[in-house]
């Protein structure tokens, strides 16, 4: 029977874990501090309970701060385009939680307005079981991480809410739901919002909530809902009312709201035609998909969507629109289709699976041979649709990870020498097709799942295949640094503001697994991640856990600290500017940052803050236990595939 994993559904804490925070973040960010800061503040006293109740709580503040500017960031959404994400103020994830404790229940009688919807809350979430190929490799994961309480609450809770529907829209094409509206609909049109969280005006959150029954039975507590919504999202975006942060869960909740209504209004305004017989939508966040009996009816609908967007002062972006015939399959959903095949094929050729969830390895006799004919299956597939490696290649990352989370999940203690040898065969293989396909087609998603990759694969090596371990660990460090090394030569979003180089500053820090003996080269971090450019929060805490206090990098830290000083010298603007908050939180919890800096901020807050300063016997006394915990980067027991296991069941879409 399976065990049901205990959560606290009355723990309104955990939102800060789960809703708050964009899930593209490097490998070592989270919450998990935060959560334990907020979770202690009882106990806390002194310094701690100064910095926790002015930088989250937002207490004890000379004047009251009434909006916060996110630290915004761009990251590669394709070979092509950007996207920019934002990291809210501690202070503003904060009045988000109270907001979810407030109104958890309007806002679940909100997100189940339309019938349209396939990605909306329903309940909150509470203790349940949730299985997932992670489950076969938590011999892999190290113990004091594991054990803890509160990873196998978030290990089980990625959201504060149940959802309904899909949480990965490609579910919903292999589902029975859309093989059903095949069998009824001749015709597929599909409806792209143009730059949608970019465009949401927010005040309009309140022309989708007003005159409902709902509302006007409850009174005493809906009349304000859209407001404080509305003021609380903007409290995180600068007080904006044009657009909304793109990233944390709240925002698509935000979003949800008002696409609730939106489908309401359409369904409203084609009351000459049967919603569900004449047509059906279907709507995944601002993606529409429209079904319908004919072509004519299928416009006719886009049309009155677009029109209704209008009202709401957004716009259909006609350019991405499409509408195809029954057989309901485009060119992207035929090439992975068949790239699947090709690479179900590949991988059958030297795996066997004995059991579910296991795989073992057959004798290989060419590597190069398999792997080199598995490639050029999938570049002919790409030119016969003259499509780029982009459409399929994190497709198939996750095809080949998801086979070497069942080619590790075995006990092989004491296993032969040629069993051994079968599965370094196998390894070969299987890494370099990764770093094929990772090569061509970077990106963060992806990024994740190499880095799972990779990890998994080395620790594997090191406790079942004595023999090959250190030939295994050195094949994952040059093949990395040569993908590195490769990557210094090319410019990297020279010019485009806040860009993070996260698809490589994630596999910097996955190799930093195979411990001092495979260090990059110094020229490696600092041409691809420092150079001449403008190091932000990211990156300086990337480059310091990477470096840590070895010799070799002592010009680099050098960089890195006289960065995070420069930066940190005007405190005045810490309870708006988030990028500054978490930098500072973050320096002061690293036991590679001088205590004489750490000396000089907490000054400076305290000036700040207009409290009178700390004595030295305060301040030591801190800095003596500051290390101990840790806020969004712990830089002494993270577990990366942890980390990396949260990341994956938070990519809601």
């Amino acid at each position: 029977m399976k065990k049901k994993n205990g959560s606290s559904r009355g723990d309104y804490n955990r939102v800060l874990m789960t809703e708050t925070r964009p899930v593209e973040t490097p490998i070592i960010f989270s919450n998990d501090g935060l959560y334990n800061h907020v979770a202690s503040i009882g106990t806390a006293s002194g310094i701690q309970k100064t910095i926790v109740d002015a930088l989250v709580l937002g207490e004890g503040h000379p004047k009251a701060v009434n909006s916060t500017n996110p630290y915004l960031y761009k990251v590669r959404k394709n070979s092509k385009e950007f996207r920019r994400l934002a990291l809210l103020h501690p202070l503003s994830q904060w009045r988000l939680k109270c907001f979810y404790q407030k109104y958890e229940q309007l806002i679940l009688h909100y997100c189940a307005q339309s019938p349209a919807s396939i990605r909306s809350p329903r309940k909150v979430a509470g203790s349940f079981y949730s299985k997932s190929s992670w489950e076969n490799i938590n011999q892999y994961k190290k113990d004091a991480i594991t054990l803890a309480s509160l990873d196998r609450y978030v290990k089980h809770t990625p959201s504060f809410f149940s959802y309904f529907g899909y949480d990965r829209l490609y579910k919903f094409f292999n589902s029975r739901d859309y093989f059903s509206l095949e069998k009824q609909f001749s015709v597929l049109t599909t409806l792209d919002v143009s730059k949608c969280f970019d465009s949401i005006y927010t005040h309009s959150l309140s022309w989708s909530v007003k005159d409902k029954e709902f509302t006007k039975a409850n009174i005493s507590v809906s009349s304000t809902f859209a407001q404080d919504f509305d003021q609380t999202i903007r409290h995180g975006n600068h007080n904006e009312t044009n657009g909304i942060p793109i990233g944390p869960e709240a925002s698509r909740i935000f979003a949800e709201i008002l696409f609730q209504e939106i489908d309401r209004r359409v369904i409203a305004k084609l009351s000459n035609m049967k919603f569900g017989n004449d047509y059906v939508f279907r709507r995944y966040v601002d993606d529409v998909f429209i079904f319908a009996t004919s072509e004519y009816v299928a416009q006719h609908v886009y049309e009155i969507y677009a029109d209704v967007l209008i009202s709401f002062n957004l716009h259909a972006n006609t350019a991405k629109s499409s509408t195809i015939q029954r057989p309901f399959l485009t060119t992207k959903s035929r090439l992975i289709f068949e790239a699947g095949i090709k690479t179900n094929e590949f991988l059958s050729k030297f795996l066997d699976e004995p059991a579910s969830g296991t795989l073992t390895p057959k004798r290989v006799f060419s590597k190069w041979k398999l792997t080199k004919s598995y490639i050029d299956s999938i570049k002919a597939l790409c030119s016969a649709n003259s499509a780029s490696y982009d459409e399929v290649a994190s497709f198939l990352m996750s095809v080949v990870a998801e086979r070497i989370k069942k080619l590790v999940n075995r006990d092989l203690a004491n296993c032969e020498v040629d069993v051994q040898d079968d599965y370094l065969a196998a390894i070969d293989v299987l890494v370099d097709v990764l770093f094929f396909l990772y090569s061509v087609a970077p990106s963060v998603g992806a990024s994740y799942k190499f880095s799972t990759s990779l990890i998994l694969i080395f620790r594997f090596s090191e406790k079942y295949l004595p023999l090959h371990a250190k030939t295994i660990s050195h094949q994952l460090y040059t093949l990395a640094s040569t993908l590195l090394l490769e990557q210094c030569e090319k410019p990297h979003a020279e010019g485009v503001d806040g860009f993070v180089n996260l698809e490589y500053l994630n596999i910097v820090l996955a190799i930093r697994e195979l411990g001092d003996h495979h260090l990059l080269p110094s020229r490696v971090l600092d041409e691809l991640f420092i150079g001449k450019r403008r190091l932000s929060y990211f990156t300086i805490v990337s480059c310091l856990f990477y470096i840590r206090d070895e010799d070799q990098y002592k010009a680099i830290r050098k960089k890195i600290l006289r960065s995070a000083t420069s930066r940190l010298g005007d405190m005045s603007d810490i309870l708006m500017n988030s990028e500054k908050a978490y930098l500072l939180l973050d320096l002061l919890s690293c036991p590679f940052v001088p205590n004489t800096n750490k000396s000089l901020w907490l000054q400076s807050i305290y000036s700040v803050l207009q409290k009178t300063q700390p004595s030295n016997a305060d301040i030591n006394a801190f800095l003596a236990v500051v290390c101990d915990g840790h806020w969004q980067v712990d830089w002494q027991d993270v577990d990366l595939l942890n980390s990396l296991e949260k990341k994956e069941l938070k990519q809601a879409y």
